[in-house]
């Protein structure tokens, strides 16, 4: 099995509250290649970061960072438009595939890799199918990516892990180099795509 992981590519990190001219310009690519991928058989999973308005402010993540987003039922924190559903109407993320998270890395995908955890160290654990590749992209590469890039090498020591640096977005250009420069130290490929 071939997976590729979408990291909160939400309404509220493209055009909202966090959102980016460079995330505007992006999504859509990021909606190709997941259309590209789901071609080739990969299996497609997303993840949706999830906070409640009324304990926001007061959470530690809220304090350091005071701009309300991904705030649950809010359009903002819906998945953006194309991957739930492509133009034709086909699924993208199946809804059995999107990870609603409270943190920055998600625990809860292991589970939606079929991870066995009496079985961290044999790789699989206990996968109907072979896990042989994860590919992620999203926003944002210090916080969510890496922390998700980094849960899954620790529990899938031998699988290939591959980020798309340009198909991910970070606050500033030194803070998504230092999270790829980590990355590669942890033996998570980076790549670029053309399209």
């Amino acid at each position: 099995m071939k997976a590729l992981l979408l990291v909160d590519v939400q309404n509220d990190f493209v055009s909202g509250t966090l959102g980016s001219e460079w995330a505007r310009k992006t999504a859509p690519r990021i909606i190709e290649y997941a259309k590209e991928c789901r071609s080739k058989g990969f299996s497609i999973y997303a993840t949706m970061d999830t906070h409640k308005d009324a304990t926001y402010g007061s959470s530690l993540e809220g304090q350091k960072l005071p701009t309300k987003h991904c705030i649950e039922g809010s359009e903002g924190w819906r998945i953006v438009d194309g991957l739930v559903k492509d133009e034709n109407g086909d699924v993208i993320v199946p809804q059995g595939h999107i990870i609603q998270k409270r943190t920055f890395g998600s625990l809860d995908m292991l589970g939606r890799f079929g991870h066995d955890f009496g079985n961290a160290d044999t790789n699989l654990g206990g996968c109907k199918e072979k896990l042989e590749e994860i590919r992620i992209c999203g926003f944002c590469t210090s916080i969510c990516v890496i922390s998700n890039a980094l849960i899954l090498r620790a529990f899938y020591p031998n699988v290939k892990i591959t980020i798309v640096e340009n198909l991910c977005g970070d606050i500033n250009d030194e803070s998504h180099s230092a999270a790829l420069t980590v990355a590669k130290n942890c033996h998570i490929d980076i790549v670029s795509i053309q399209q």
